[in-house]
């Protein structure tokens, strides 16, 4: 629970009684007159920050983590107006930016970046790898492409980013070397059905064009007997319906991503050009 210095000496706390009490631990001085009444976990700093600064937007990591989007952050995140100055402690970083009001959001009764906003600020701030599959794992799921549209269609720096994220976004994807096989493959300018069935099986990626299917099999793949025999009999029915099936054990995806999507991508450019009336 958070109390700030103003609300306490309304209430008739005195400002030694205030001191007394930090002194004792009965309050925490979470930021310049705020204060908490029990130990501060990430969301009471998250009230601290907006009870501190007013016009404060919990933004980027902080606001993914609201959202459900990413791990509880090590760090509290906002965005406050440009004009605004303050020395911010360690655990707080601030952003400086006008945020129109559409943006915004409230979460637990805090002012948050909305969605849209979240995955674009959090390119700025994770790493590759990781932003991509913030992208993948939350547009469709979480966030709603229109709204990234939307956003994406701004003057807002990163919205071009935004964009070309959304272009490449593996949404479909049922694992993870399947999310990074179909990113690669969407930077090539090839975007297969995903997870698609082809009579009474279903497949990793299905090029209908080309009448080629690709497979990524993990390593519990051939586990059993049993499996090892149902996949002998899929792969020879597919190929006596006409089909191409490419595998690529999961493992070489992980090490060997750009080798494989390269050789998948022109095998299906190839059968794609012979295929032509």
């Amino acid at each position: 629970m958070i109390r700030t210095r103003t609300d306490l000496l309304n209430k008739g706390v005195s400002a030694s009684t205030i001191s007394d009490r930090c002194r004792r631990g009965t309050y925490t001085r979470v930021l310049p007159g705020v204060y908490s009444l029990a130990t501060p976990t990430t969301l009471t700093k998250c009230h601290a920050v907006v009870a501190w600064l007013p016009t404060a937007i919990l933004s980027h990591r902080t606001a993914a983590w609201l959202h459900g989007m990413l791990p509880e952050p090590t760090h509290v995140e906002a965005t406050i107006p440009k004009g605004v100055y303050r020395r911010a402690p360690d655990w707080l970083r601030l952003y400086r930016r006008e945020l129109p009001v559409e943006w915004i959001t409230d979460v637990y009764d805090l002012p948050t970046a909305s969605k849209a906003l979240t995955l674009l600020d959090c390119m700025s701030v994770l790493p590759k790898p990781a932003a991509d599959a913030l992208i993948d794992n939350n547009i469709c799921r979480t966030v709603s492409p229109q709204d990234i549209i939307n956003l994406s269609s701004s003057t807002l720096r990163g919205s071009s980013a935004l964009r070309k994220q959304l272009r490449e976004a593996a949404i479909h994807a049922a694992s993870e070397p399947e999310r990074l096989f179909a990113r690669a493959l969407h930077q090539r300018g090839l975007k297969l059905l995903a997870n698609h069935p082809v009579g009474p099986y279903r497949c990793d990626f299905v090029d209908e064009q080309s009448h080629t299917i690709i497979e990524v099999d993990g390593r519990e793949f051939h586990s059993t007997p049993t499996a090892f025999r149902q996949d002998r009999r899929r792969q020879n029915s597919l190929l006596l319906d006409g089909w191409l099936v490419l595998r690529y054990a999961a493992a070489d995806i992980f090490q060997s991503l750009e080798p494989c999507a390269d050789e998948a991508a022109e095998v299906v450019r190839r059968r794609r050009r012979s295929r032509r009336p």
